[in-house]
């Protein structure tokens, strides 16, 4: 009997080790909304994400790699309303109807991935968009900080290797690629639905994170070159995305 309790006692000891730790959701209860009358507007970079995130926002599954808490961004007073301990997580639909901005403070011992807690109040709502209806992203600081570095999201109960991608709001632009180290690639035109927040999807070959990568993404319309945007993503090192 005792060796079946301290067999249970461990199980469950490995089990809790090998979870991720939980961020604090900052902005409780979850700011999340629907509108049914919505304009184009907003950011270029709409998701920087895994495949598999997409279904872990209806599962409270949604989860940061730990090099978003690396000491250059910690704030090492443990204050957690400090913004170098913050991260802030959109989310948006591609219809534009359902968008949520919230803010975490992420713990100053984290080590391995981070839980972003997101219990939905519309959970309907939400379980109704398809994995390439919806987009996430996450950025360092509050949510009104700009910058370009994007921390990359999955599914912390996903299982096995998943592409990672980005989408895009290209505002008018009828050629879209992206560009790492000397390689360009084409990015893919959504041509079905209703496309308000995002339109296209770039599908980014195996890129190491270890020096958190540059990523350019390059627009034309109709042959006249556009503003291009580079950005910097943190955590595809843990996550291996195949070809």
């Amino acid at each position: 009997m005792r060796f079946f309790s301290f067999l249970a006692l461990f199980l469950s000891a490995t089990v809790a080790a090998e979870a991720p730790v939980s961020a604090k959701l900052m902005t409780d209860p979850l700011r999340e909304s629907v509108q049914t009358e919505v304009s184009v507007s907003g950011n270029v970079i709409v998701g920087v994400m895994t495949l598999a995130a997409a279904g872990a926002i209806s599962k409270n599954q949604i989860v940061v790699q730990s090099v978003a808490n690396s000491a250059d961004n910690v704030d090492t007073t443990d204050n957690v309303d400090s913004a170098e301990n913050q991260v802030c997580l959109r989310v948006a639909s591609r219809d534009g109807i359902y968008t949520s901005r919230n803010i975490y403070a992420l713990p100053a011992d984290s080590n391995g991935q981070v839980l972003l807690p997101y219990k939905s109040a519309l959970e309907d709502v939400v379980r109704s968009f398809d994995a390439d209806e919806i987009a996430l992203a996450a950025t360092p600081g509050g949510c009104d900080s700009g910058g370009s570095k994007f921390y990359l999201l999955s599914a912390g109960d996903q299982a096995g290797p998943s592409q990672v991608v980005i989408y895009l709001n290209s505002f008018g632009a009828t050629d879209v690629s992206y560009k790492h180290d000397a390689t360009i690639m084409p990015c893919d035109y959504i041509s079905e639905g209703r496309r308000t927040t995002f339109d296209y999807i770039c599908r980014l070959d195996p890129i190491d994170a270890a020096e958190s990568p540059e990523v350019t993404i390059i627009r034309e319309r109709f042959g006249r070159e556009q503003p291009s945007i580079t950005i910097t993503i943190a955590g595809t090192a843990e996550v291996d995305v195949p070809q």
